[in-house]
Formats: C-alpha cells, structure tokens, sequence
C-alpha cells in the first residue's frame, strides 16, 4: 500500500511537470532581437513580447481547396504595450535617436480545405514560412492580377524558418457593412537561423520556439478576381494582425535532469520501505 502512494506521487509529479510545459507552451514570451548583429540597421537589441503585422496576400479558393501565399512585414514591435521598435520608421525606442530604416518580414505558403456557405471556413494542411530581413524599406507591390512582389529595399536575408504545427483556421465572411471580412490563424514553429546568433539575443539562435499568428482584413483592403477553374482569388493589400512567441512544450535538459533526480528519490524511499516491511 506504502509503494503505491510513493509511485502515484511519482506519477503526479511527472504529470504536474509535463502539465507547466504545456502551459509555458501557450504563454508569450519577452524576446530579444538585435538588428545591426545581423547588419540590418544601426539600431540596437529591443525586447517586445507581441508584433504588428500587416498582410499582403491572396487566398485562391477552388471548390473546396485553397492556396494562400504572401507576404507578412513585422511593422511594430511592442513590449507591455508600448512600442519598442518600428522598424521601417527607424524607430530605436523611447528616447532614443533614429536609427537606419529596415524591414522584417515574412514569406509563406499555406494550403488546406475550405468549407462552402456563409461563413466559408477552413483550415490549413500544410504552411511553411521564412522570416526575412533586409536593409532599407521594403514595400510590396499588388499586379494586375492580385499577387504581391517585394520592391525596394536591400536583398534579404534568412533569419529564420518554420512549419505548421496546427491545422489552423481559416474564415471569409460577408459583413453587410464593410463587405468581406477574411482571418486567418496558425501555430507553427519557429527555428532561428544559427548563422546570425548576434541577432538573436533572447532565446538564443539554438532555441526553437513556437510562433502564433492571427489576422484579419475587411473589405477596405480586399479584391476579388476569378482565377481557372471557376475559382475566386481574395487579395489582402495591408490587412491587419498580430503575433506572439513562446517556448516550445518539450522539456528543457535540465527538466530531465529533475525528473531522473525524482524518479532516483522515489526508488530509493521505495527500497528501504520494502526492506524494513521484510524484516
């Protein structure tokens, strides 16, 4: 009976451990980035613990298959709520003088289903993404026919790349007022590009983390144009949205270090209890 209570101890604190990661998993995190570590700009390391970003993508929907793919530039950055970097502003924090505009920003691609009706919904099967820097300000330029190229700025760099890790959620609504409204949200990881450890400040260039990301676009920055097949191509030129890091679920070494170290204590209690039992 003894042995019992010390293995369901055991076995409680393996699940409270397991269950803190798993919430550390979902909470953001503060970060540190250092542009001018990966020759970006003049400006220096900021904290921000959430980002601005604006979209400039098309979602082809085709019967019940859609493709999304575009551009996401991280325009501010902010730490409690206040502002810590903008960096196509120059923007280097309070108090502090401009610095050299640059541009950060992300390229993806994302397929999945969709749903027909009002609200169509859907979610994503596959997404992958890199996150780019370069010097100078980068804007994007819609074609004719919906898509978005970068234009200006210097040739970028990869700090760092990822993939999906939800399925994610996608939405097209009709709002009687501004039209459609379209959103989007996805979990994915994130995995620093170890050739530019000066930028990453906090977590480090080795740690992987987990980047959620959500947006949404009304009609005022939404196109629509027929594409092959009968389908419909929603272009968003300047949709809102934000996104958040935070720590990945799986434990850290010295995690395991504690759990071998509990898991040694609770044979060692079980042995000299079964010993004295025996005598």
């Amino acid at each position: 009976m003894q042995l019992r209570k010390y293995f369901a101890a055991m076995f409680a604190a393996l699940l409270l451990t397991g269950a803190s990661a798993a919430n550390a998993a979902l909470t953001p995190i503060d970060v540190t980035w250092n542009p001018s570590g990966a020759g970006l700009s003049t400006a220096g390391a900021f904290t921000f613990d959430d980002v601005v970003l604006n979209s400039y993508l098309t979602i082809d929907v085709t019967g019940t298959n859609f493709t999304d793919t575009g551009f996401l530039k991280l325009s501010v950055f902010l730490n409690d709520g206040v502002p810590t970097q903008i960096p196509n502003a120059g923007f280097t924090g309070v108090g502090n003088p401009p610095a050299t505009p640059y541009t950060l920003y992300v390229q993806f691609t994302g397929t999945g289903t969709q749903t027909a009706g009002v609200p169509a919904t859907g979610s994503f099967s596959t997404l992958t993404y890199s996150l780019l820097g370069a010097t100078g300000i980068t804007n994007f330029t819609q074609s004719a026919a919906g898509t978005f190229t970068p234009t200006g700025g210097g040739a970028p760099i990869t700090l760092g790349t990822g993939a999906l890790l939800s399925p994610g959620t996608t939405t097209v609504t009709i709002d009687p007022v501004s039209g459609l409204v379209i959103g989007a949200g996805i979990t994915a990881s994130f995995i620093p590009n170890t050739s530019f450890p000066a930028f990453f400040v906090s977590p480090t260039a080795l740690t992987q983390l987990i980047v959620s990301a959500a947006f949404t676009a009304t009609g005022t920055v939404v196109t629509t144009f027929p594409i092959a097949n009968g389908g419909t191509r929603f272009a968003v030129n300047g949709g809102g949205g934000n996104a958040t890091f935070s720590v990945s679920a799986i434990p850290e070494p010295d995690t395991y270090g504690m759990l071998l170290a509990g898991l040694g204590l609770f044979g060692f209690i079980a042995r000299r209890k079964a010993k004295r039992e025996t005598v």
